[in-house]
């Protein structure tokens, strides 16, 4: 709804205006016709609204909107910004020493709004492993790891829905804050493993989350879910059961487990992905 406002305002006012205006701008999320409609001013009242989403926004989202030059358009996905594939270049050199990549007009997802998001990449070299990150997490963990199985992660028949060398999107969160409906009511319900697919949420698979913990780890030295469990409901198990990463406060270990399909708590949980809908394996260059 728009209010009408008195058609004289302050310059002091107006200065403000024209600042958060500015301010919306400078981040590409909004079309310039639409930064004009907010500074006229009968729409001067919409402009905290814009300026609280705007200030919600992570570096990576800024960096996407502001420098792919298509970030102002609806299009499903952008070419990924210089500055996000070089830091991923050397994100895969450092930390899983594979290098030598090009990730440079990768299309990737355009990057949500709302909320803060982190910006991730994988690698198609191992978008199917679990055991390569579990191995790898062994290492940069000194050793503080644990999985379901004494047999490599690959050998469980386990499932990942996303594969390729693909970017995408999670709320960059240390704990992961999906599958509680009405958590804010006397009733709260908390989903399983089950419903989700069933609701046709994108989730991670087991790589997706282990990569994010590496990441999340890498710049804050702390790990990712140490109160709830990540299940990864876009990865599967035989026999009903659903793989899912946590850190293990009582001996320090990041666990890769597996539980039944149907099991709801308050410490179940997932990690909703932004990754293109017409999402194909790709193939870096050679």
């Amino acid at each position: 709804m728009i209010h009408k406002v008195p058609s004289y305002i302050s310059d002091t006012e107006q200065r403000r205006l024209t600042l958060a205006g500015r301010f919306v701008a400078s981040t590409g999320a909004l079309p310039d016709e639409y930064i004009a409609w907010l500074l006229k001013n009968e729409n001067h009242d919409e402009i905290p609204a814009l300026i609280s989403l705007v200030a919600t926004l992570g570096r990576d989202q800024r960096i996407a909107l502001k420098e792919s030059g298509r970030g102002r358009t609806d299009a499903p996905l952008i070419v990924i910004p210089s500055d996000l594939a070089q830091r991923e270049e050397e994100f895969w050199q450092a930390e899983y020493g594979i290098g030598k990549v090009d990730f440079s007009g990768l299309p990737i997802p355009r990057p949500p709004l709302g909320y803060k998001a982190r910006f991730c990449l994988m690698h198609e070299k191992v978008a199917r492993s679990a055991e390569f990150f579990f191995q790898s997490d062994n290492k940069a963990y000194g050793g503080k790891v644990w999985k379901f199985t004494d047999k490599s992660l690959d050998d469980c028949e386990m499932t990942h829905k996303h594969v390729g060398t693909f970017g995408f999107w999670l709320a960059d969160e240390q704990e992961a804050a999906d599958g509680c409906l009405g958590k804010d009511t006397d009733s709260p319900i908390n989903l399983h493993t089950a419903a989700v697919r069933e609701l046709e949420w994108t989730t991670t698979t087991v790589p997706m989350r282990q990569l994010f913990g590496r990441a999340y780890w890498r710049e804050h030295k702390v790990h990712v879910d140490q109160t709830v469990i990540t299940f990864c409901a876009d990865s599967g198990l035989p026999d009903g059961l659903v793989p899912c990463v946590v850190f293990y406060r009582g001996d320090g270990t990041v666990r890769v487990g597996c539980r039944d399909v149907r099991s709801a708590d308050a410490g179940v949980r997932f990690r909703r992905a932004v990754v293109s809908s017409n999402l194909q394996p790709s193939s870096l260059p050679q």
